[in-house]
């Protein structure tokens, strides 16, 4: 969700192309690169960009965007203790993210189209038991009416 800002100004309230981003709008503090390292949000990093995680039945997603830059500009390296990392080679955007347990690396993939980086490590695919040998129980809901 985005919100459009309303412009009275070029007399259109609704100028889809004026788009508010919050994280330029409102800087977050120094402290949130504790919980992102190698990551900066606007200040001190050259490259402006965003970065989406996310976790379907089969896989997990990772799309950074990255604009001007090419599949040869941009380098994905798993590193050790399952370590994703993104950087350009000017040096200028660097990002790690720890890769979960359920994720097979031997079936990581990266395809870059358009400025915008997919990494795309698929699950590792385990079975539900069998009906039979699953532990289901009932659980009684308390509460008056």
């Amino acid at each position: 969700m985005s919100i459009v800002p309303m412009n009275q100004d070029e007399g259109n309230a609704f100028n889809l192309l004026a788009q508010w981003d919050p994280f330029l709008d409102f800087p977050l503090p120094p402290s949130i690169s504790n919980f992102f390292p190698g990551f900066e949000f606007g200040s001190g990093s050259s490259v402006k960009t965003r970065v989406d995680w996310r976790e379907t039945p089969r896989a997990h997603l990772w799309e950074v965007a990255l604009p001007g830059f090419t599949n040869e500009d941009v380098l994905v390296e798993l590193q050790d203790e399952r370590v994703l990392q993104v950087s350009v080679e000017s040096g200028n955007f660097t990002t790690r993210f720890k890769i979960p347990d359920n994720a097979n690396l031997e079936q990581l993939k990266a395809n870059m189209r358009h400025g915008v980086l997919v990494v795309t490590v698929p699950k590792v695919h385990q079975p539900l038991p069998p009906p039979s040998s699953r532990n289901i129980r009932v659980v009684e809901i308390d509460g008056t009416d």
